[in-house]
């Protein structure tokens, strides 16, 4: 057992110059063209370097195409070609064991799925087997070439019976999702499998256990054993060999890739006071040096409605005297007023009785008392889209309440949560976060998405935050496709950013942070940000594309996963690229690429801004392991799509709340 393990086993090949077949790209160069080719050859491995397809054989039987030429290529220079030459070859060496293998069209990693059942067949109708994903990949720094691959491991779930088998031992299908003959195994499906049965305990109990950071390292660990022990089986082609693969713990030789601790922002209160009294919790914090906003609300008369059906008052009546107190004893309201509004029935008709209530048309926040199985309902038919839907037009967030969680969770952490987002809502500021002072301002914009209905992405641009994490605007432009994405994003920043430009940069200098959900593209962003240079010709402002994603293979273990990663530890695998850890009992780290075309390009400072900023989330007093400048976005992007499901609801409502949390 060690310290900090990376999951990069590094390969060490002997690059050579070496005579590679090809074929010109050009013929090829549709789609189209280029499958009928490799379905013509399937025991060629074909790869695009530049203008050629390079080529060679999987076997001794194949077959060449026809008008194939030799090419010398340099190996120790090609690191692409040789990296593809070494997955292609490890994935022929696995693939005849007794496995089976795809290849993961969104993460471009080998999925390698053990027959096994973790389960031995002890849930009838589930099997759970393991995958291992494998991907090449290696790093320059310092000149120095590290070659190798990652692996991770994840679980697989599969039912073994048919929708007949279902149905024949009383497991109501209603609602899931599947095939003509089977259910896929999602996270509903499952749930009522599990409970129907009444194996939830037992799964949870091995899957918890298989899911254990040492139990996942101990699998990729064994997998890389047995390919080292089999790496001369491994064929190359060209005369390559491998001549080890190894693992190593952080740090690399000379340094080449190690470990940095990124330390937790200092928290602001009322009159930018901090925690000078050594307070434990978030929250303790917030009621000793009070909200950062307070002077807004202290003395301000607050009204809360509720709108609660009449089976659910008793219950109801206790949660709304623990949040009133809660509020006032945290946030310190003075003039808190409660109004209770019961309706007949759960139906969504008795909900709209009262949507026209002078009481609670007058109110500042509303919670609506929903069941568990309302939530599921389509927004045009859930009493809660349609409360909110109605109460934004007026410019009165809202917040739903399972009448499930007031009868079975209302804890004081519970309760905690639900105060600090009805502040959030409610346009406060509880705590603010410590700024550096640097020689330009800086703001910092979030774009975030979430999918339609029909699958299309759906974007929420643009948020905008002060470098010590207040809230500045949250105007927010969901787009339909990509196809106006650049122009909105262009006219929406120009929009937003000068009222803001023109106060505080006085020198005529600025600094633009871009943190966004996908790899910025000459297409979309960088056109935006060329054409806001135009716009804005009297201010000279650098910019950062920062691309925030855990759709990556790479894994942080500590002592072999048998202790916590320590928040805030900081990898720089390249130049441009890094790793950010939030949550300790995780293996996954956030993974952090600076896109090359940013003029500004200081990569640890990104990343400790990023950090910073998952101390900000008001759902919850502890941080978030994703920054709200995508967290805010996207789940504004999410619950537009989900209005705009509402007869009669229009976009442009959204304004009259436009400085509130009210997505959240």
């Amino acid at each position: 057992m060690s310290g900090l393990f990376l999951n990069f086993y590094q390969v060490d090949i002997p690059a050579k110059a070496v005579l590679i077949d090809s074929i010109q790209y050009s013929k090829y160069a549709s789609k189209e063209a280029f499958f009928a080719l490799k379905d013509s050859f399937p025991d060629i491995f074909f790869y695009r370097d530049d203008e050629n397809l390079l080529i060679w054989k999987k076997n001794n039987k194949a077959h060449l195409p026809e008008n194939v030429y030799p090419i010398n290529i340099d190996l120790s220079e090609k690191t692409k070609v040789l990296s593809k030459i070494l997955e292609r070859s490890i994935i022929d060496f696995i693939e005849p064991k007794g496995y089976k293998i795809f290849k993961n069209k969104h993460s471009n990693c080998w999925e390698i799925i053990s027959p096994k059942d973790i389960l031995n067949s002890s849930i009838e109708g589930l099997t759970v087997n393991r995958i291992v994903s494998f991907l090449p990949c290696f790093f320059f720094k310092e000149s120095k070439l590290l070659l190798g691959f990652s692996l991770s491991t994840s679980l697989k779930n599969s039912f073994t019976w048919s929708k007949t088998e279902f149905e024949k031992y009383g497991i109501d299908i209603k609602g899931l999702k599947g095939d003509e003959e089977r259910i896929y195994a999602n996270r509903q499906s499952l749930k009522r499998f599990l409970e129907t049965k009444g194996a939830t305990t037992e799964y949870d109990q091995i899957i918890n256990n298989e899911n254990r950071n040492a139990k996942v390292f101990a699998v990729i660990d064994n997998f890389y054993k047995w390919l080292e022990k089999n790496k001369s089986q491994i064929q190359l082609p060209f005369g390559l060999e491998i001549n080890s693969i190894s693992k190593k713990y952080l740090p690399f030789e000379d340094e080449l890739i190690k470990s940095e601790i990124i330390g937790k922002p200092q928290r602001y209160f009322y009159s930018n006071r901090k925690n000078t009294q050594g307070l434990q919790y978030y929250d303790q914090m917030v009621k000793a040096y009070q909200p950062y906003s307070l002077e807004l609300y202290q003395n301000k008369q607050i009204n809360i409605g509720i709108i609660c059906p009449s089976e659910y008052q008793g219950e109801t009546e206790g949660f709304v005297r623990k949040t009133e107190a809660k509020l006032k004893e945290v946030f310190h309201f003075n003039a808190l007023n409660i109004h209770f509004k019961t309706i007949n029935s759960k139906d969504l008709e008795s909900y709209k009785e009262v949507l026209y209530d002078e009481t609670l048309l007058n109110c500042d926040l509303v919670y609506v008392i929903v069941n568990e199985a309302q939530e599921k309902l389509s927004p045009s038919n859930s009493p809660y889209y349609v409360c909110k839907a109605k109460f934004i037009g007026n410019g009165i967030p809202t917040q739903d309440i399972q009448i499930e969680t007031i009868r079975q969770n209302l804890n004081a952490f519970t309760m905690t949560n639900i105060a600090l987002n009805s502040y959030a809502k409610l346009g406060g500021t509880a705590w603010t976060i410590e700024k550096e002072e640097k020689l330009k301002d800086e703001l910092v914009i979030g774009i975030g998405s979430t999918l339609s209905e029909n699958g299309q992405f759906v974007l929420g641009i643009a948020q905008v935050f002060h470098n010590d994490g207040r809230y500045m605007t949250g105007d927010c432009s969901p787009l339909s496709s990509f196809d106006n994405y650049a122009e909105n994003l262009e006219n929406h920043l120009f929009k937003t950013l000068q009222p803001l430009v023109e106060e505080m940069s006085k020198s005529g200098t600025f600094r633009l942070i871009f943190h966004l959900f996908k790899s910025a593209s000459e297409e979309y962003e960088i056109k935006a940000i060329n054409k806001l240079k135009e716009r804005f010709t009297n201010f000279n402002f650098e910019f950062a594309l920062v691309h925030l994603a855990y759709g990556h293979n790479f894994r942080l273990y500590n002592n072999d996963g048998n202790s916590d990663i320590r928040q805030g530890t900081y990898v720089q695998l390249s130049k441009h690229s890094a790793l950010l850890h939030f949550v300790g009992k995780s293996d996954l780290p956030l993974k952090i690429d600076l896109d090359k075309r940013s003029t500004f390009t200081s990569l640890f400072y990104l990343a400790k801004q990023v950090y910073w900023f998952s101390h900000l989330s008001h759902r919850s007093y502890m941080p978030s392991k994703r920054t709200v400048t995508i967290m805010y976005p996207s789940l504004m992007a999410k619950m537009t799509e989900e209005l705009k499901k509402v007869e009669g609801w229009d976009y442009e409502r959204l304004k009259a709340v436009s400085e509130k949390l009210w997505f959240i």
